[in-house]
This record gives structure tokens, C-alpha cells and sequence, in this order.
């Protein structure tokens, strides 16, 4: 409950549990640099209307910063009415002068510790984060506030729930609620929270503490240089400073903030597909994606956090100056225990959490100012609600922290057993060990030292059983779920039953990290704990059992994950096979690149189709099956070598996909797999369809295709066949016949439980049969309701070719402005997924475009560019590219002759892509 004190003018500070009210005016930069006298007055005029709304609800105005206020309320009624009050007076006045004047206000409710007139905690960097993602003349609520204002709301007050929206510090996302007031405007552009800007930056399970002039500091040597290393010792917090800026530079960087977390991987070849995958770029065939990935940055502007490098210094090096060589606008920061040494870098080493240099008659108020101590009492609190630092504590744990380097890593473990042990006997505890470890000196371990003494007495003090079980965790790569836990850790002399409360017991200890926001809860251990317990398991001689139940189990979960391709939704399917991607990825490390187990490498690569083609990593799933197929021999594991075989296809075309598709299909004829078969000769057909004058040969594998499907009764099969038949149907030209397999199609798509992925690709093939027979608005609807599904998911290539068929229906339409923006975007997307392909058919549209509103000659040149790219990538138009093709060459032939068209489509073919794009950009 709110405290009740007078806090008026002149009177005590508020304490305790209060509401804090943050103020800012939107633009107020821009103002004062066009209009500085008459800011002046303005923000004049401004202070003092804020100030007497403020002073009447018995508001304490603890700090102003510009034009910004800091204020903190005794009453959570008395602020939410200060803040209905500052609007209204605002509203009133005539800031005209300066193009009008609106600010943007938050309010939260919790603890925070007062020094000095200023407050402290993480209540006050809640309510600045809130506020921040407003806009002016907005009122932001956090839910606590919400619940404590609703029943006592200003007149003319109402509450609009705008959901739950992540802020700045990374940490729980905040379901923020808008104060609206009667008479003043309500409608408001989208919060500028973390969810509205492009980024992967995770959800931390902790507040950031200790390191706000480490983040200023950063943050200003990133706008003066591109390439800036984090450098310091295990521990040290490298990672969360990074990620802690990344979310602050946000509004930096357009395109995004990037995290690449390199940690769970050990095999050099994956550092390019796991920063792909992370940038959200989808790897293509035949194409090395370190290659790529540089060339696909070179348009954006966007910051990459390459974490934990240490173990990956060469290849990260190598993909790092390939993107600060070719894309002039992305910026990188990098952690790890040793600089890149590339041209370029600047390193920035790392230093621990400050320490007061006297601890001698330290009182917890002045304690609290040093990052160190801070960040004990703020984990201390949280493992045990009744700590509180008092002047007593205060210089005990001082030492502790003075003792442990300032390491946040190590004052966390420590902070942890507060739960079990006194703040004396825990100081005292913690020297004895240390004295052991150094020979009864009282002179501190090297730093480098600290950390792993730190995780010592931290594993000494758990029981046999707790050790066991957070050594075995180790073998686990990115992270795990109370089921995986228990089938690879227990058994033998660990209970399964245990594991459960084993797991609690370290998670209380911070020796594992569990997150339990999802729908099922799931664990990690740090990368300097993770470390450690695999050296544990190494010394133990208990690595490569553990490692083989790891690779067991997974390749369990990647069978049954294959088996559930096409029953449901594939954004959800896709989900939650990515979450177990590093552990796949440690399997087939294990399995492939150790040579362990080849089969059992090949069976889950195999398996992994899916993922392979959904996620975006065509590439690195090749890798890992030429890996296998390089040792594996067919004859002794056909199954194996025949899924792979599909895998292959999946990915490929024409006569490759055919070559994959018969391989696969003798091998699982060779041991009678009669849905193997089935799937095999889908991929035929499919293969077939795509080789000129092949149709018939097609029309008859797909015919068996079906017939095995409907045999074996795999229902995403049968339906998978009938997409095929249609497609055949509407290459011999029967549309009724092609039209009335399409909808028996997504009839079954929806009786199985809505595959939205492969309806989304029925719709759209269905979308292309309406508008080759002229009923371009059925085509257009089809279209877009194909694209509100694809835009759900990951595959950037569908969306393209969606995009820009949709593009030519809205031309077709006569809808220019409509298929301009459709072109754009469908451009986006292609170039996003360096799809070659896509980028020369949105071209050729925004060509039509042009040549339609008679810029002709900008528009063959453009198509020359285009016809180049057809011709090199050795591709035919297709129906809707061949109707624009056309239409594009008849435009131009009314004003220009054959000659003028091939000088100038001649002088188009010799730009380079970012020419064309240049020009496609100016339409």
C-alpha cells in the first residue's frame, strides 16, 4: 500500500513504497534549435504550470534534467490527478510559437531508497522506461498503478488497456495502461516499446545494476567508431552491458539491434549460419551464407552484438571485417576475454563494479552509491525478501565484494546464501576459503582466479546429489526443459523423481537460471558455470555417456518433431523445434564433427528438414548432411541416407531436386518404408513439374504419390498431393479442375487443425489460377489473406513472391499506388533473403509501373537490367510475370522504337543490383 505522508512543500520526503511521475516534452531538441527565444518563454511558461499542479496535489519534485521532471507522491491518487491536471493546463495554453509544446508523463508505484533530497532503485528506472515510450500528450500507467488508481480516478478519467509491452531494461514486460481524460486527445501513434522496433534481444530474468556510467560510456564510443570490443574476465558482466546498450541504442539504429550468441556452439563452420539466423536472413542454396550475410547488411543500418568470441576469434573475426568492409552503416560490438586484433577494433577492457576504497565506518547510504554493493543487497533482496543493508552490514559486505574483485558473477553466487547464512558468516566463510586458496595469504587470488574459486566454494557447498546433477546439466547447450533434465541426467544414482527439487534448489542458488514466463519452464546455466561443469563431467570420465544420452534423447525429439510436420499450425510447430536448436546443434557436433556417431548425426539432420526450410538454414542443414553422407554407408542405414536424400531435395530444384527424389525413393524401396516412398515420389512429381516437357511424367508420379499417401493414411501428405495435382491440372490448362483441387485442399488443411503455412501456399497458388482466368479480385483476395498468414511467420522468400504476385493484381486493378507500395515491399523482402529471383520480378513490376505513368525510358532501362538477370539465372517467367512482361514491352513500344528500347535496355543491363534498386527506389 502506498505510504500516506504529507510530502508537500517544505515537508517530509515521501519513503517507502510511492508513485513516482516522470515528465518530458516530445521534441523539445528540434524546439530550441528553431525557435530559442520563444522556447525559452515556452518551457518558462511550462515549469511552472507543471510545478503548481504538482505542489497542489502535494507532489516533491526531487530532480529536474532539461526540461524533464522527476517527481514522487506519498499517494498514487494525488499523482494520477497531478498528471490529468499538467495535461489539461498544458492543453490551455498557446505554444504556437514553437509549433505547439505536449509532453508525455508515467507513472509507477514501488520501493525506491532516498539519498540526499534523490531517489534510487529500480522502481525509478520502471517509471523513466515507461515513460519513454510514449508520445506527447499521452499518460502512461504501469499495472501496479493501474490497480491501486482505478476505483479513485479524476473526474472525466478513463483507463485504456494498451497490453503488455517490453521495456528498455530488458527485463518482465510491463502491461502498460493510457490515463485518458475528456476533451483531450485519446489517439496515439504505437508505443515506442522494445516490441515495436526490430530486435531479438532477450528478456532478462534480473535488474540491471552497477554499470550506468559503463553504458554511457559505450554507448559514446559506438558513435564514434563501428567496431568496439567489451574485453574483461569471466564473470565480469560483458554480456548484460552489451545487451543493456543494445536496448538503450535502439532509436539509434532503424534497422535494429542484433544478438548473436555464440556461446553454444563449438564447430567454427556454424559462426556464420547462427549470426544469419539471428539477423533473421534466410540462407539460399548453393549460396555460402558468410558469403552473403555481409552483402545482405550493406543497405541497412542496424547494430550486431557478436557474444561471447573467445572461442570463435578467427571465424568471427573473419565474418566481423567482411560486414565493417562492405556495409558502411552497421555498427558492431563484440565481448570476449581477448580483443579480435582486426583492423579497426577498439577495444574497451572492462572494469569490475566500483568499490569504496574505505570501508572503515561505511553506512548503508553511502554503501549504496558503489555498483558492487549495490548489486549484492539487489540480488540478496531477492533471495531472501527480508534482507536489508544496514549500517552494520554495510562494511561486511564491503569485504565480501572487495574480497570477490567486484565481480558480478561471483558477488551474485554469494549473495545467493543469504537464504542459509548470516551477512558475518558468510564474510567469514568466504575467507576461510579464500585463505586456503591462498596459502593462508590474505593477498586476493588473481582476478582471472576469483571467479572460478567463487563457482568452487559455490559447488563445495552443495550436496552429492546437487553436484551430480549440475555437472550433467553441462552437456546441455543453450538451455533445457524439467523433461530433458530428467531423461538425460537421471537414472542410475540420481533419482528422477529428485531432479525436480534438485533444480530448485540450484536455481536458489544461481548456479542455474530458470525462466518460467512460457507456457513450460526451461533452464540454462551461464556460460561460465556451463564451463565448469563440463570440466567436472571431463574429469569425472562421465562426458561422453552424457553426451550420448544427450544425443539419444534429441534424436528422439527431432524424430517426433518430423513426425508432427503439416498435423498444425508450422509457426508454432517451428517455434518450438527452434527452441531446442543449440542442443541440435551439439548433437550433430558431437555426433558428425567428433565422429561418434554417424547414423545418429545423419538420422537428426534428416529429421531437421523442416527446420532446415522453415528456419531459414538451407545452408548450414546441407552442411551438417554433406558431413554425414561423407562417412556414412547407404547400404547399412538406408532409412537414414533416404531421409537425408529428401532433405536435400527439399531445398534444391529441377534436376537436382529429381536426382535427390529417385535416390531417396530406391533407397526406401530397398527396405519396403512405404510412406518414404510416398514422400519420395511427391518430390518427384514436384521435380518433374519444374523440367520443361516433363508434365506428364509428373502428372503420373504425383498420381502415385497420392495413391501412397491415401494408402499409408499420412493426411499432410494427402494433402500435399492434391496441391501438386492442381498445379498440373493448371499447367494443362483444365482451371475448373485445378480450382476444385485447391479448395479440397484447404478443406483439408482445415479439417486436419490449420497447417497456416501450407494453406497460406494453397491460397496463393489458388490466388494465381483466378487471376490467369481474369477474376483479378477474387485474385487479390486470395493474395492478401495468403499474406495475413505469411506475414506470422519466418519465411521471407514466400512473402516475397506473394508481395509482388499481389503487385501485378493491383496493376491489373489499375491500383498504382497500391502495387507501387506491394512492389516495394515485395522488394524488401526479396533483398532481405538475397533472393535473386524475387529482386528481378519486383523490378520488372516497378518497371511496368514506371513505363505505365510514362517514364519510358527509365523503364526499359530498368527491364534490361531485369532480362540480364533472367537470362544469368537461366529462369522462364512464370503466368503473372509473363502477363507483366508483356504489358511492360507494349508500353514502351508506343512511344519508343525497337532501337531506342535496346540502346537504353542495354545501358540498364550494365548496373550493378544497387543501381537498379537505386532506380526502383525513385519510382
Amino acid at each position: 500500500m502506498v505510504n500516506s505522508l504529507d510530502s508537500g512543500p517544505g515537508s517530509a520526503r515521501p519513503t517507502g513504497t510511492v508513485a513516482f511521475l516522470f515528465t518530458d516534452i516530445e521534441g523539445s531538441t528540434q524546439r530550441w534549435e528553431s525557435h530559442r527565444d520563444a522556447m525559452d518563454d515556452a518551457v518558462k511558461s511550462h515549469d511552472a504550470l507543471v510545478r503548481d499542479a504538482i505542489e497542489r496535489r502535494d507532489g516533491y519534485v526531487f530532480k529536474t534534467v532539461g526540461d524533464a521532471f522527476c517527481v514522487v507522491f506519498a499517494r498514487v491518487s494525488d499523482a494520477v490527478a497531478a498528471a490529468c491536471e499538467v495535461q489539461r493546463a498544458l492543453v490551455e495554453q498557446d505554444f504556437r510559437a514553437i509549433g505547439g509544446l505536449t509532453i508525455r508523463i508515467g507513472v509507477h508505484v514501488g520501493e525506491a531508497a532516498e539519498r540526499q533530497g534523490d531517489y534510487f532503485g529500480p522502481a525509478v528506472n520502471r517509471v523513466a522506461r515507461l515513460m519513454s515510450i510514449g508520445h506527447g500528450g499521452q499518460i502512461l500507467l504501469s499495472s501496479v498503478t493501474r490497480d491501486l488508481a482505478f476505483s479513485d480516478l479524476p473526474a472525466g478519467a478513463s483507463l485504456l488497456d494498451l497490453g503488455s509491452h517490453r521495456l528498455k531494461d530488458l527485463t518482465e514486460p510491463e502491461h502498460v495502461w493510457q490515463l485518458s481524460i475528456e476533451g483531450l486527445p485519446a489517439e496515439f501513434p504505437t508505443l515506442r516499446s522494445l516490441d515495436a522496433r526490430p530486435n531479438n534481444l532477450p528478456i532478462q530474468r534480473t535488474s540491471f545494476v552497477g554499470r550506468e556510467h559503463d553504458v554511457a560510456d559505450v554507448g559514446e564510443l559506438l558513435e564514434r567508431h563501428r567496431l568496439l570490443t567489451l574485453v574483461g574476465s569471466g564473470g565480469i558482466g560483458k554480456t548484460r552491458l552489451a545487451l543493456h546498450v543494445g536496448a538503450e541504442l535502439l532509436d539509434r539504429y532503424p534497422d535494429g539491434v542484433w544478438f548473436v550468441d555464440l556461446a553454444p556452439i563449438s564447430d567454427p563452420e556454424l559462426v556464420s549460419s547462427v549470426t544469419a539466423q539471428a539477423l533473421g536472413m534466410r540462407q539460399q542454396q548453393d549460396q555460402r551464407v558468410d558469403e552473403t550475410i555481409a552483402q545482405w547488411l550493406k543497405p541497412k543500418t542496424l547494430l550486431i552484438i557478436f557474444d561471447n568470441c573467445e572461442h570463435m576469434l578467427e571465424s568471427t573475426a573473419r565474418i566481423v571485417t567482411s560486414i565493417v568492409t562492405s556495409a558502411p552503416q552497421v555498427a558492431i560490438l563484440t565481448t570476449s576475454r581477448q580483443a579480435l586484433d582486426i583492423t579497426g577494433e577498439i577495444v574497451h577492457r572492462l572494469p569490475p563494479l566500483p568499490l569504496p576504497a574505505d570501508i572503515a565506518g561505511l553506512t548503508a547510504e553511502t554503501a549504496l552509491q558503489y555498483g558492487a554493493i549495490l548489486l549484492f543487497a539487489n540480488r540478496a533482496a531477492a533471495a531472501d525478501t527480508r534482507f536489508t543493508l544496514t549500517d552494520h552490514t554495510a562494511p561486511i559486505v564491503a569485504e565480501v565484494c572487495k574480497r570477490l574483485d567486484g565481480i558480478p558473477l561471483a558477488i551474485e553466487l554469494a549473495a545467493a546464501r543469504v537464504k542459509i547464512l548470516s551477512i558475518p558468516n558468510l564474510a567469514q566463510r568466504l575467507d576461510e576459503r579464500f585463505r586456503i586458496l591462498t596459502g593462508g595469504s590474505r593477498d586476493a587470488l588473481p582476478r582471472q582466479k576469483t571467479l572460478s574459486a567463487m563457482i568452487d566454494w559455490s559447488y563445495d557447498l552443495l550436496t552429492p546429489q546437487e553436484q551430480l546433477l549440475f555437472a550433467r546439466l553441462g552437456v546441455f547447450a543453450g538451455g533445457f526443459g524439467l523433461d530433458a533434465a530428467t531423461s538425460v541426467c537421471g537414472g542410475e544414482d540420481l533419482d528422477e523423481l529428485d531432479i525436480f527439487d534438485l533444480l530448485s534448489s540450484l536455481t536458489d542458488k544461481s548456479l542455474v537460471v530458470t525462466d518460467t514466463a512460457g507456457e513450460r519452464e526451461r533452464c540454462h546455466l551461464l556460460e561460465s558455470t556451463r564451463a565448469y561443469a563440463l570440466k567436472i563431467l571431463v574429469a569425472a570420465g562421465e562426458h561422453e555417456r552424457l553426451a550420448h544420452r544427450h544425443a539419444a534423447y534429441f534424436c528422439d525429439r527431432a524424430h517426433d518433431a518430423d513426425e508432427r510436420v503439416g498435423t498444425g499450425s508450422t509457426a508454432a510447430w517451428l517455434t518450438s523445434v527452434e527452441l531446442e536448436l543449440d542442443n541440435y546443434r551439439a548433437v550433430l557436433e558431437w555426433a558428425l564433427k567428433g565422429g561418434h556417431d554417424l547414423a545418429l548425426g545423419g538420422a537428426v539432420a534428416g529429421a531437421l528438414g523442416s527446420l532446415w526450410f522453415h528456419g531459414g538454414l538451407t545452408e548450414e542443414g546441407q552442411y551438417w548432411i554433406r558431413l554425414a553422407q561423407a562417412g556414412l554407408a547407404e547400404s547399412m542405414h538406408p532409412l537414414v541416407a533416404a531421409r537425408m536424400w529428401r532433405t536435400l531435395g527439399v531445398a534444391s530444384s529441377g534436376k537436382r531436386k529429381r536426382d535427390c527424389a529417385q535416390r531417396a525413393l530406391a533407397l526406401y524401396q530397398s527396405v519396403g518404408d512405404e510412406k518414404g516412398q510416398a514422400w519420395a515420389l511427391h518430390a518427384l512429381a514436384l521435380s518433374l513439374y519444374q523440367m520443361a516437357g516433363r508434365l506428364e511424367e509428373a502428372s503420373d508420379a504425383s498420381a502415385r504419390a497420392l495413391a501412397a499417401m491415401r494408402a499409408v493414411a499420412d493426411a499432410p501428405g494427402v494433402i500435399e498431393c492434391l496441391n501438386m495435382q492442381a498445379i498440373i491440372h493448371w499447367a494443362r490448362g483444365d482451371v475448373v479442375a485445378a480450382r476444385e483441387e485447391y479448395t479440397k485442399a484447404l478443406a483439408a488443411y482445415t479439417a486436419l487443425g490449420g497447417d497456416e503455412a501450407g494453406a497460406a501456399v494453397v491460397l496463393g497458388n489458388l490466388a494465381e489460377l483466378e487471376f490467369g482466368d481474369g477474376q483479378v479480385e477474387q485474385a487479390v483476395r486470395l493474395a492478401e489473406e495468403a499474406l495475413g498468414i505469411q506475414s506470422r511467420g519466418k519465411n521471407a522468400s514466400t512473402l516475397a513472391d506473394s508481395y509482388l504476385n499481389l503487385a501485378a493484381y493491383r496493376i491489373a486493378l489499375g491500383d498504382m499506388d497500391g502495387a507501387r507500395e506491394t512492389a516495394r515491399t515485395g522488394l524488401h523482402w526479396a533483398r532481405q533473403t538475397q533472393y535473386a529471383l524475387g529482386i528481378a520480378i519486383a523490378l520488372q513490376h516497378i518497371a511496368l509501373l514506371l513505363a505505365l505513368r510514362g517514364e519510358v525510358s527509365d523503364a526499359a532501362r530498368l527491364i534490361g537490367y531485369v532480362n540480364l538477370q533472367y537470362k544469368e539465372l537461366g529462369s522462364e517467367r512464370e503466368a503473372t510475370e509473363t502477363w507483366s512482361y508483356e504489358k511492360l514491352i507494349a508500353a514502351l513500344h508506343e512511344p519508343l522504337s525497337e532501337a531506342a528500347i535496346d540502346k537504353l535496355a542495354a545501358e540498364g543491363a550494365t548496373w550493378s543490383e544497387d543501381r537498379a534498386i537505386e532506380a526502383a527506389h525513385t519510382a
